[in-house]
């Protein structure tokens, strides 16, 4: 198992913390080929505006808008749809297949996107990784809990939930009934940016936040157990998407999402 490669690939990191020699090491690695990444600026969408090139689609209600006109950085919007539960994901790969379902715990993946929401009311958000690109979101139910995915690690706000509306980490080791991160300290502001993270590391996962400049306030630790966790060589996808629970649409925005690993499973 490989381990821990760069947390927090952001300039901020670098100008508030400084770098240790092993930060600086992964700093390092992370430029080179040893790491595979796949990333979205989303600068330059389809003729059509989709991004269906780049990116596979799981929709009911909803749809994509890549690059919109006018729109510092360029983004890519997804839009829920105006009926109760109606939903648009996104992940890697544009045919739609699970052929971009490469990322693993034993590689040590780590994801970032920067996302924000019209509106925090009457929603449901995932990101982070699962391992199936045609469930209507990896989390079904945030109260029992509850997914519709075996494998995933991600962060999720859903506002059916009868407990505390904050950003929740959810994740799951072979079965529909996961485990939670409740840090109970971010929930998403109207039209504001932040930063979610997740990485993986083997069998454990840790959740990460950061604001829109990219300046961490809030992490897990690793999180594992012999029940709890992710399987650590299950493939899992990016994903990123929203659910309306009242019939409203909602946009949600995404700014820029990478996702990168080791090439191998161990570093030597």
């Amino acid at each position: 198992m490989a381990k821990p490669i760069l947390l927090y690939p952001f300039r901020n990191r670098i100008k508030r913390k400084g770098l240790d020699p092993e930060e600086m090491m992964q700093w390092l690695e992370f430029l080179s080929p040893s790491i595979v990444k796949w990333e979205q600026d989303f600068i330059i969408g389809e003729p059509d505006g989709a991004c269906t090139d780049i990116l596979g689609e799981t929709i009911s209600g909803g749809s994509i808008t890549g690059s919109v006109a006018s729109t510092a950085n360029g983004i890519c919007r997804l839009t829920t749809g105006g009926s109760t539960n109606n939903y648009c994901y996104v992940f890697p790969n544009g045919d739609e297949t699970m052929e971009g379902a490469c990322y693993l715990g034993n590689n040590s993946a780590v994801m970032w996107a920067r996302v924000k929401i019209n509106t925090a009311a009457s929603v449901k958000i995932e990101c982070g990784f699962t391992d199936a690109s045609d469930d209507e979101g990896a989390v079904s139910n945030l109260v029992t809990p509850l997914t519709t995915a075996s494998d995933c690690a991600l962060w999720c706000y859903d506002t059916a939930d009868t407990g505390g509306l904050f950003w929740q980490g959810v994740y799951s080791l072979s079965s529909t009934t996961p485990s939670k991160y409740e840090p109970g300290i971010r929930l998403p502001v109207a039209n504001t940016y932040e930063w979610l993270g997740v990485a993986l590391l083997g069998s454990a996962v840790k959740f990460m936040h950061a604001d829109a400049y990219g300046n961490p306030n809030g992490e897990s630790g690793w999180l594992s157990s012999a029940t709890s966790g992710i399987t650590a060589d299950t493939p899992l996808i990016p994903w990123i998407g929203a659910h309306t629970r009242t019939g409203t649409t909602r946009l949600l925005d995404i700014d820029y999402v990478i996702a990168y690993q080791r090439r191998t499973s161990d570093d030597d």
